[in-house]
Parts: C-alpha cells; sequence; structure tokens
C-alpha cells in the first residue's frame, strides 16, 4: 500500500483469476463481518430519499425517476459507489429562479453529493482495513463529482440507435478497468497511480467484472425502481458495489 502522496505503483502476482460467484461471496462475508460499512450507505440511502421527496415536493420542476415501472431497465452502475436518485433537476429548470430558490436547489444538490461521498468513502476504508485520511478522502471527492457532473443518460434514437452497440461497449471496457478505482483513492493511491494501477489490475478477471458490473447495475436499476424508497433500494446495491471492490482489492494484495 502506498504512502499517502507518493505517487507509486505496486505489481502484485495476478495469477489467480476470481470467479463472480466467489466474489460476490467473499464481498457479502465481508459486509457481515463490518456491518457498519453498510449502515453507512444505507443511512446515506435514507437522506437521499428525503432529498427526493424535498425535491419532488418543492416549486421548482423536477424531473422524477424513470423506472420499470415505465418499460425502462439499464445497467445503472457508477464508476464510484453512487446512489441514485428518484428526483432530478434539469439545468433549464435553474434559470429565472428567484435567488432563495435557486439557493435551495444547489444547497439539495450539493448536500446529497457530500452524503454519497462521505458514505461512499467511509464504507470502502472499513472495508478495506485502512485508515480515512483527508487527503484520500478529497482525491475520492474530486474523483467521484467528475463523474457526477460527466455521466447523464444517453438517448439513441433514430438513425443515432447504430451507435448503441460500439458505445455500450467502449462504457463496459471503461468500467471494467476502472472498476478498482474508488478503492484505490480511499486506500491512499494518487489520482494518476490509481487511474494507472486500476487498468492494469484487471488483467485475467475482466469477465468477471463484467458480470459484477451486469449484475450490481441491473440490481441497483431495479431496487431504485421502488417507489418512495428506491434511494435505500439503490444504496443497497451500493452496499455490494463497496463490498466486491474491497474483496478485489484485498485478493490482488494490494491492502492488508
Amino acid at each position: 500500500m502506498p504512502t499517502d502522496g507518493v505517487d507509486e505503483t505496486v505489481s502484485p502476482e495476478r495469477g489467480h483469476p476470481i470467479s463472480v460467484r466467489s466474489l460476490f461471496t467473499m464481498a457479502l462475508t465481508r459486509l457481515r463481518s463490518i456491518p457498519s460499512a453498510a449502515l453507512a450507505l444505507v443511512i446515506a440511502g435514507v437522506i437521499i430519499s428525503g432529498i427526493d421527496w424535498l425535491q419532488l415536493h418543492d416549486p421548482i420542476p423536477t424531473v422524477g425517476f424513470s423506472g420499470v415501472q415505465e418499460g425502462d431497465f439499464s445497467i445503472s452502475y457508477g464508476i464510484v459507489i453512487t446512489i441514485l436518485s428518484r428526483a432530478n433537476v434539469p439545468l433549464s429548470a435553474l434559470v429565472d429562479l428567484k435567488t432563495q430558490w435557486l439557493a435551495w436547489a444547489i444547497g439539495l444538490e450539493a448536500l446529497g453529493l457530500l452524503v454519497i461521498i462521505g458514505a461512499g468513502a467511509f464504507a470502502l476504508a472499513r472495508l478495506l482495513n485502512v485508515p480515512l485520511t483527508s487527503t484520500a478522502v478529497i482525491r475520492y471527492a474530486v474523483v467521484v463529482t467528475l463523474f457526477q457532473v460527466a455521466t447523464g443518460d444517453i438517448q439513441f434514437e433514430g438513425g443515432s440507435a447504430v451507435l448503441f452497440v460500439p458505445v455500450a461497449i467502449l462504457l463496459f471496457v471503461l468500467a471494467v478497468h476502472l472498476f478498482p478505482l474508488p478503492g484505490l483513492l480511499i486506500a491512499g493511491y494518487p489520482i494518476r497511480s490509481a487511474l494507472r494501477q486500476s487498468w492494469d489490475l484487471v488483467a485475467g478477471n475482466g469477465w468477471t467484472l463484467f458480470g459484477v458490473i451486469v449484475v450490481v447495475g441491473g440490481l441497483n436499476h431495479l431496487l431504485a425502481s421502488i417507489p418512495i424508497i428506491g434511494a435505500m433500494g439503490s444504496a443497497l446495491a451500493g452496499v455490494l458495489h463497496a463490498g466486491t471492490v474491497a474483496v478485489f482489492l484485498r485478493e490482488m494484495d494490494l491492502t492488508e
């Protein structure tokens, strides 16, 4: 494990492939032994559900979550540990808002982001058995914020639908190679080193991690579709996500 602030890359032995089943089994075992990690994300889900309720009942135009009730299904997977919200305030709704309502909308969004960052960082640190340093949290927060800003729903309509397959392949390749990234950041790796190490670590386990992503992402979408408490359901998928990241890094001998 690196000393915080030192850019170093570890090259452990990676000769043993891991199956999807064994990764989930080890993750559940780890989570049962450290219930505080799961509890932190569940509490975060409760808070996000409360924020959703406020956003859906205030006068600011809000877009509701489109889940399985509307016949939609997707692999809702974030590179970092995320909790899906059932309410979304589009940028267009912020135009011409009165100052107090603009501050209200921005404040709720910022609170939700801080809750997700804090819960995810705490859960990973507990599961990895590493100290949660301010430097690691800041790096993690930067990456979480960047992914939150950069990602969104991609709609394929008409002729653009032919682009779906190559774009989907590219997104899954990126998701697989960045699967260990959140854990590496919390373990103390600088962002650049964590990106490089994450990309290299998946060698020999790409298909396993693809399977994990499909299961976690599909479960996330299904649980988030539950009316009113969908964010708490999504938090449970986040618990599983954090657990699989932690045990994968432990199996790769990058944590104690």
